[in-house]
């Protein structure tokens, strides 16, 4: 069903207060959807971040258009100045080897809302190269002793 994993920011001020909420009653309230449109969510919870569950896996994502049957995760946070915190990235980074591994896919098919349309989400100083090689080495790691 899942062709990969699509990487976003919300685009907003992430603070210590919940903003996943907020996220989903828009993508409901607004957009008229029946759930949030992001299958995953990483966002600072008081003093650490948390992984956020959203749209369950077995059902189609609503975040990126004509792309939709990748599984969407969602940075809280807007990366076009700054990059995430480490914490956030590490965070982002167990999630995204842990779906990696349930489901079989390679680096190349973990993607960016950028690849698929015109914006700079996950944001410009978002560290993607960085991401991919760390996924790539770990990857490479684990599956090195695979048999094709």
């Amino acid at each position: 069903m899942h062709q990969g994993i699509i990487i976003h920011h919300s685009a907003t001020a992430d603070t210590a207060s919940k903003s996943w909420g907020a996220i989903k009653r828009y993508h409901v309230e607004h957009n008229g959807w029946s759930d949030i449109g992001y299958h995953f969510g990483v966002e600072q919870i008081g003093e650490r971040y948390e992984i956020l569950g959203g749209r369950p896996l077995h059902k189609q994502g609503a975040h990126t258009q004509g792309h939709n049957n990748f599984i969407g995760i969602c940075m809280v946070g807007n990366y076009e100045e700054k990059p995430p915190a480490d914490d956030a990235m590490h965070l982002l980074f167990r999630l995204v080897f842990g779906l990696m591994i349930a489901y079989g896919f390679k680096p190349d098919q973990v993607r960016f809302h950028s690849d698929f349309a015109e914006k700079s989400c996950p944001g410009r100083s978002f560290p993607k190269r960085e991401l991919i090689a760390k996924l790539r080495t770990a990857h490479d790691r684990l599956c090195g002793r695979c048999v094709a």
